[in-house]
C-alpha cells in the first residue's frame, strides 16, 4: 500500500454541522460520501481554468515566436468527516481556501506533534518573536536533534511549528504540527475516522510539558467577558488611530518572494505592498470612528502571489491584528486571532530586572519633529563638543566581514556608547538592542576594531581635543577598564507613561535579553526616552 501525505484540521467546539465548517465565499462542487463506507461526512472539490500564465505574457516580447500551448490550472480537495462529536477537515491541493479558516482549532497540530514527537528527534522548528514587528524563524537540522540545537530560547521564542519523528513509528514516519497537523502514513479513507479519533485523543493529552512546558508562557484566554473587555479596548485604540502596540502581520510563515500585493476587507478596491494598519485606517477615512470588532472578524485578507493572477483569501483582519493590551493589572497579547495572557512570572521578572537599570550619566536635549536620527546625533555633538562626539561611522572588521559595525551614535566624555533610535511605528527597537550588545563584544575583544576606532578620530577630531577621546579606546593589546564604559539606549518618542511603560511588552524582553549579555560582559546597561519636540 502506497504512503499517503494527509494535511488535517480540527474545527474549533463551536462548529457543530460540516456546513459550518466551509468557506461561503467559494464556489465548489458537493459530493455526498458513499454510505457503505460508514463515514459522516462530505467531499467539496473546484477547479480554475486553465489560463496562460503570467510569465509568458512577460517574455513573449522578446521571444521570436508566439507561445501558444503553456497552460497552468489548479484543483482544490476538502473532504469534511464527523467523529467523536467533532469536525475534521483533510485538505488537498488548494483546498485548505475551501474551508472556513476562522473556526479552526488553532494549535492543533502543534499539540498533537508535541505530545507525539520524541524530543531528541526534531528535524525543523518555527518559531515568531513578537515585538514591534513579527519575526518568524525557520530553524532546520540535517538531521534529527534536540531542542538546545535550534537555538531556541525559552524566553522571548514562541513557539509556532515543529516536526520530528514520533515516539511510535506505527503512527508515523514524521509528524509537522501547526494549526494543521501533516503526516505520511499507509492508510485508505475508510480508516480515517479512526485516524482522526487518536489524533483528538493525543490532542487532549499534556505529555508536552515534560519538554516543552515553556510554550504555556503564554496562555489562551477562554473567558468571554475578558476577550469582550480586551476587544472593547482594541477598538477604542483604533477609532481614534492610536497604534502605538498594534500592528498587522501575517498569521503564518509565506515566503516575500511568493507575495505580490495584499487586499484588506473595507478597502477591496485599493491594494497594499504591505499588511500596514496606519494606512489601512488612513483609507477607511471617516469610517474608522464606525470601526467594530465584528467588522475585524469579517473583513478578509486576501494576498496574491506572483504566480497567481487572482486574490486569495488567507485571513481575516482580526487575524492579522498583534496588540498588547494590559486588564485588571494583567498583560494580554492578541496573536493570531486569539487572546493569550503573557505569563505574570515572566511579566515579573522582566519589571524586576529592569528596575535595576540605572539611570543614564549623559543628559540629551529633546528632538525635534521630523529631524532625522543623524541630524539630531550631530546636533547633540555640536551643542556640547566637550561631553559627546558623534560616532556615526561604520568600521569593517578584519576578515573579510561583509557589514561594518557601528560602535554607537555619541560617544560621552564619561565613556558612554549612545545608541539613537527614533521609535516609529512602522520599525523595531529590536535592531537597537542587538546593536549594543554586538558592539559592546567587538569593542572588548576585537583589537583591530579599536584600532580602526582610533584612526576615525584621528581623522575627524580637532586635535586640541584629540588626546582626550583617544584615551578613550585604548590601543589593540592594552588593557581595559570595563568599570569605565556603559552602553546607554536613548529611544526618540513621546508618551505620558511612567517609568519604562513606554516600551511595548516585548520590546522590554528583547531589551532585558540584551542588558544581560550585555552585563555579562561586565559593562551596566541604561536606557533613556528623549521626547519629541
Amino acid at each position: 500500500m502506497p504512503s499517503r501525505r494527509l494535511t488535517i484540521y480540527l474545527m474549533s467546539e463551536a462548529v457543530a454541522s460540516i456546513e459550518e465548517a466551509i468557506n461561503a465565499d467559494k464556489a465548489a462542487t458537493h459530493v455526498e460520501l458513499n454510505g457503505s463506507a460508514g463515514l459522516e461526512g462530505r467531499f467539496l472539490y473546484a477547479t480554475t481554468p486553465a489560463l496562460v500564465p503570467s510569465w509568458v505574457n512577460f517574455l513573449q516580447p522578446v521571444l521570436a515566436e508566439e507561445v501558444t500551448n503553456v497552460r497552468s490550472a489548479s484543483a482544490s480537495g476538502l473532504l469534511l468527516l464527523k467523529t467523536s462529536g467533532r469536525v475534521f477537515a483533510l485538505t488537498f491541493g488548494y483546498g485548505r481556501s475551501l474551508l472556513d479558516l476562522s473556526k479552526i482549532e488553532h494549535q492543533f497540530g502543534l499539540r498533537v506533534a508535541l505530545n507525539r514527537i520524541d524530543p531528541r528527534q526534531i528535524r525543523s522548528l518555527d518559531k515568531k518573536t513578537f515585538e514591534d514587528i513579527v519575526v518568524t524563524t525557520n530553524t532546520q537540522a540535517s538531521r534529527s536533534a534536540e531542542l538546545p540545537v535550534f537555538g531556541v530560547d525559552i524566553s522571548t521564542d514562541i513557539l509556532r511549528a515543529v516536526t520530528g519523528e514520533p515516539r511510535d513509528q506505527g503512527l508515523a514516519k514524521r509528524l509537522s504540527g501547526a494549526d494543521a497537523l501533516v503526516l505520511s502514513l499507509e492508510t485508505t479513507a475508510s480508516d480515517l475516522p479512526g485516524i482522526c479519533d487518536d489524533l483528538l485523543s493525543a490532542f487532549g493529552e499534556d505529555a508536552y510539558k515534560a519538554d516543552f512546558a515553556w510554550i504555556d508562557q503564554l496562555a489562551l484566554v477562554r473567558r468571554g467577558d475578558v476577550i469582550d473587555a480586551l476587544d472593547g479596548q482594541l477598538v477604542a485604540q483604533l477609532r481614534a488611530g492610536d497604534t502605538s502596540t498594534t500592528h498587522l502581520a501575517m498569521p503564518e510563515s509565506i515566503g516575500w518572494e511568493d507575495v505580490d500585493e495584499f487586499r484588506i476587507g473595507g478597502t477591496r478596491t485599493q491594494v497594499y505592498d504591505d499588511l500596514d494598519l496606519d494606512l489601512y485606517l488612513l483609507r477607511l477615512g471617516g469610517k474608522v470612528a464606525e470601526l467594530t470588532i465584528d467588522q475585524l472578524k469579517s473583513r478578509r485578507v486576501s494576498v496574491r502571489f506572483t504566480r497567481s493572477q487572482s486574490f486569495d483569501v488567507r485571513w481575516t483582519l482580526y487575524q492579522c491584528v498583534v496588540t498588547e493590551q494590559r486588564l485588571h493589572d494583567e498583560l494580554y497579547a492578541l496573536i493570531e486571532g486569539r487572546w493569550f495572557r503573557v505569563s505574570r512570572s515572566l511579566v515579573e521578572e522582566v519589571d524586576a530586572f529592569l528596575s535595576t537599570i540605572e539611570e543614564p550619566r549623559v543628559t540629551l536635549g529633546p528632538a525635534t519633529s521630523g529631524e532625522q536620527e543623524g541630524d539630531y546625533n550631530a546636533r547633540m555633538a555640536a551643542a556640547a563638543p566637550q561631553e559627546l562626539i558623534c560616532f556615526d561611522a561604520r568600521i569593517k572588521r578584519p576578515g573579510g566581514a561583509a557589514s561594518g559595525i557601528e560602535l554607537c551614535d555619541l560617544l560621552s566624555s564619561d565613556g558612554e556608547f549612545v545608541h539613537v533610535k527614533r521609535k516609529a511605528r512602522s520599525s523595531t527597537l529590536s535592531h537597537l538592542f542587538a546593536q549594543g550588545s554586538v558592539s559592546a563584544t567587538t569593542f572588548l575583544s576585537d583589537g583591530p576594531f579599536r584600532a580602526a576606532l582610533r584612526a576615525h578620530i584621528v581623522d575627524n577630531v580637532e586635535p586640541a581635543s584629540r588626546d582626550r577621546w583617544l584615551a578613550l579606546i585604548p590601543p589593540d593589546g592594552d588593557p581595559i577598564d570595563r568599570a569605565s564604559y556603559r552602553v546607554t539606549y536613548a529611544v526618540l518618542a513621546n508618551s505620558d507613561r511612567q517609568g519604562l511603560d513606554w516600551l511595548p511588552f516585548f520590546s522590554k524582553l528583547n531589551l532585558v535579553q540584551n542588558a544581560r549579555q550585555i552585563a555579562n560582559l561586565g559593562l551596566p546597561v541604561s536606557i533613556t526616552r528623549v521626547p519629541v519636540e
